[in-house]
């Protein structure tokens, strides 16, 4: 459906409150004033998932997504390194925007991709 966050990495739940408020906000300007019951998304593994939904639940109480569900469908965010790690990043393996490679802790600069992308909305 096109809408790409590239929200800035400030802190563990503000950068997922961030991107949750630009998704819903895009949501609700599509869905007017019909409601929708679904919400589908692609997320990067290093976006906290839990925090993710938290925020979603929190932004979604009224109005067009009340009681929307949100489906996520994850994709890899990966590191080549050095050491020998080869592999997916996580959450905890994002410092700003630098990678952390989780075997040896060497940091390099991330590659900008967008972390969030809404691929679909169901209406009721």
């Amino acid at each position: 459906m096109g809408m790409k966050s590239r929200a800035c990495r400030k802190g563990p739940l503000v950068h997922e409150i961030s991107m949750a408020s630009e998704l819903v906000a895009e949501c609700e300007r599509r869905a007017g004033d019909r409601p929708i019951e679904l919400i589908r998304v692609r997320v990067a593994t290093t976006v906290s998932e839990p925090a993710l939904r938290q925020a979603f639940e929190m932004l979604t109480g009224r109005g067009p997504l009340e009681g929307a569900r949100l489906e996520t469908e994850p994709f890899a965010v990966t590191l080549d390194c050095g050491c020998g790690f080869s592999g997916s990043l996580g959450h905890d393996d994002i410092v700003g925007h630098k990678n952390v490679c989780p075997k040896c802790g060497e940091v390099s600069e991330s590659e900008r991709t967008a972390e969030l992308e809404l691929l679909e909305m169901k209406g009721k």
